[in-house]
């Protein structure tokens, strides 16, 4: 019994050090994360991140968002975690009505176009088909007042 004690004292000695020396590395060693942001950023890509984060961080590291970036259904407070990957959308592009091609109806739902204008763009581009949007300004009735109403609904 003598001859075993301090075989097993030195035994747990060993593993003492062995357990409290693989603490001290993983209490030394930073673990890493890492997100991935895409979409309507201005820096696209993976960044590492700190494991209290959140979606408002990991936008500022992707350069913030672009013009186009629409995060009404997001989250800012939305906690990041390893190996996520966080999309954010564009604004949805507002439908526009054809100046080339719309109907008389099409053309009524154009704000400061009566049946009376909606005539005459179909008979101006039955006669000239339209090359710019700009010249939508050359039917009579529409000048630049009606036309920057219209303009950002309205394509070629």
């Amino acid at each position: 019994m003598k001859k075993i004690l301090p075989i097993l004292l030195s035994f747990m000695l060993i593993a003492l050090y062995f357990q409290l020396g693989s603490k001290d590395v993983k209490l030394q060693k930073k673990e890493e994360y890492h997100a991935e942001i895409r979409g309507e950023v201005n820096s696209p890509g993976v960044y590492e991140i700190d494991a209290d984060e959140t979606l408002e961080d990991l936008i500022e590291k992707a350069g913030g968002l672009s013009k186009q970036a629409d995060i009404r259904s997001l989250s800012l407070l939305r906690a990041i975690r390893h190996c996520d990957v966080i999309i954010i959308p564009a604004v949805e592009d507002i439908k526009k009505i054809s100046i080339n091609s719309a109907s008389l109806e099409e053309l009524m739902t154009l704000k400061g176009i009566g049946q009376s204008k909606a005539y005459r763009i179909i008979e101006y581009r039955n006669e000239h088909n339209f090359q710019s949007i700009e010249e939508l300004m050359n039917v009579k009735g529409i000048g630049p007042k009606i036309f920057e109403k219209i303009k950002d609904h309205i394509a070629l």
